[in-house]
């Protein structure tokens, strides 16, 4: 008779315990970090650098098995992917004394093809004796620790409109000519 008094609430405990598992699928993301389309940023550091991969693997790091890379096309993967680019960065040698280092990454999560969310963080460091290479290390750490903590809040929102978007020009003005 007792035993048959446990195993609702068993029951009911282990179906909470699976249900994150459930609902944490599984997320895919590229080893590597891309700049935006258009975008040059610095191609010195993008080349000497392992920043753009570092991001990635810390990323997986971070998330405890949330994330996961592939080098599969993500546009073409069924359910959660996670595209990452380099908005705007800035690097130098030199330390300090060639002012701060930063980048911004945006972060877009897809469901089966379907953008159903974005991130986009910021991060800077200026450090008297680090170099471009190290500080660019230093907020990639940064910026896939920031990711990492948005995929698991699972706070989703589209809020950045996408940079393709066809720009709209109005009728031309009639002003007269300055004499």
């Amino acid at each position: 008779m007792s035993d048959a008094r446990w195993r609702l609430p068993l029951a009911l405990c282990l179906a909470a315990l699976a249900g994150p598992a459930i609902a944490s699928d599984v997320i895919r993301t590229s080893p590597t970090i891309v700049l935006r389309d258009g975008y040059a940023g610095y191609p010195e550091f993008m080349k000497e650098c392992d920043w753009a991969a570092e991001l990635p693997a810390h990323l997986v790091e971070y998330s405890k098995g949330l994330v996961e890379l592939t080098d599969q096309d993500l546009g073409t993967l069924p359910g959660r992917t996670l595209r990452i680019r380099i908005m705007n960065m800035r690097s130098a040698e030199g330390g300090a004394f060639s002012g701060p280092k930063w980048a911004m990454i945006r972060a877009e999560l897809f469901q089966d093809g379907k953008l159903i969310g974005q991130y986009q963080p910021y991060r800077q460091t200026m450090t008297l004796f680090r170099g471009g290479c190290s500080s660019l290390a230093k907020i990639s750490d940064a910026l896939a620790a920031d990711t990492a903590a948005w995929l698991r809040r699972g706070d989703y929102r589209v809020q950045f409109a996408d940079e393709q978007a066809v720009i709209e020009i109005g009728p031309e003005e009639d002003v007269p000519p300055i004499q």
